[in-house]
């Protein structure tokens, strides 16, 4: 009895050792949370630039690059090109970007270096928000983080590692719903569906709209019926005024999330859309009843009830 005691003690430490070994190697995950107000459907977080500030800057995941104010880039002592160019965004004026590099941005206590940026003027955005806007948060600072949007709980928060019921694993959990995405200066995301048609989708949370649709995917998806029945319409870009309709579709099915008759936005021609790589945009009018996770490494979104 005391030959097999000895000989069982030996491979019972040796795998209590490597146990607590195994463990002692998983690093801890690492939280950092911002609160945020949700202003006319909107994601607006304090920022400090280069140690100035706080501003008011948008948390827009459908901004590639950021963007600073040229008010706040030339405040904040930023080098801006000499020349600008007409930026994409929809809007129908005139809105020349300048590339510019924001070398400090500070959420809470999540630090950003060299960040990627274009300076241009906001004062059309900070009217329709009814406050100063200093910039728009967007991939250049998102990129290569986990970045959860608690909507109910107004608050952002940077992981280090994605949380339960953001990963594949996970999705089969009836409040919690997960689809893929690749990054092409949106986010295109599959596992959505209009009217039963597959679609690819662009999770915007720039943009305050439910569900948009631009000219191309009208046609693609024979919407035509839809648009002739909805009602004029318009927003505010960040290159001005957007003409549109407002109406519905029969259903959009979002994962394992299904809408019918949802309130939809369509683009006509010339607004800036002509050429989305997306048939859908989805918006925060949709994602605020849910903590929405970005794993961007893993390109990974999940959806959660609360």
């Amino acid at each position: 009895m005391k030959r097999f005691s000895t000989w069982f003690a030996g491979p019972l430490l040796l795998v209590i050792l490597l146990c607590v070994d195994a463990f002692a190697q998983v690093p801890a995950q690492t939280v950092i949370e911002v609160p945020f107000e949700f202003v006319h459907g909107s994601i607006l977080i304090q920022t400090r630039v280069n140690g100035l500030g706080p501003f008011w800057m948008m948390l827009d995941t459908g901004a590639d690059p950021s963007i600073v104010e040229l008010g706040t880039a030339k405040s904040a002592g930023l080098k801006i090109a000499a020349s600008g160019q007409q930026g994409t965004a929809g809007g129908t004026d005139i809105n020349l970007s300048y590339e510019t590099s924001l070398p400090l941005v500070q959420l809470g206590s999540l630090t950003a270096t060299h960040v990627d940026a274009l300076a241009m003027d906001l004062s059309k955005l900070s009217a329709a928000l009814g406050r100063p806007i200093g910039g728009v948060l967007g991939y250049s600072l998102l990129k290569a983080r986990i970045v959860q949007i608690d909507y109910p709980n107004r608050k952002v928060r940077f992981y280090s590692s994605a949380p339960a019921c953001a990963g594949a694993a996970h999705s089969h959990l009836p409040k919690c719903t997960t689809l893929s995405f690749r990054y092409k200066d949106d986010i295109l995301a599959t596992g959505i569906k209009v009217n039963g048609r597959r679609v690819i989708a662009n999770l915007d949370t720039g943009s305050n709209g439910n569900f948009q649709f631009p000219p191309a995917a009208v046609d693609k998806l024979g919407l035509g019926e839809d648009v002739a029945h909805a009602s004029a319409s318009g927003s505010i870009g960040f290159n001005g005024a957007l003409k549109s309709r407002e109406g519905t579709v029969h259903n959009v099915t979002v994962g394992t999330i299904s809408v019918n008759d949802p309130k939809v936005v369509f683009y006509g021609k010339g607004m800036g859309m002509d050429k989305e790589p997306w048939d859908m945009r989805i918006g925060s009018a949709f994602l605020k009843d849910f903590v929405v996770t970005l794993d961007y490494p893993h390109g990974r979104i999940t959806l959660a009830v609360p």
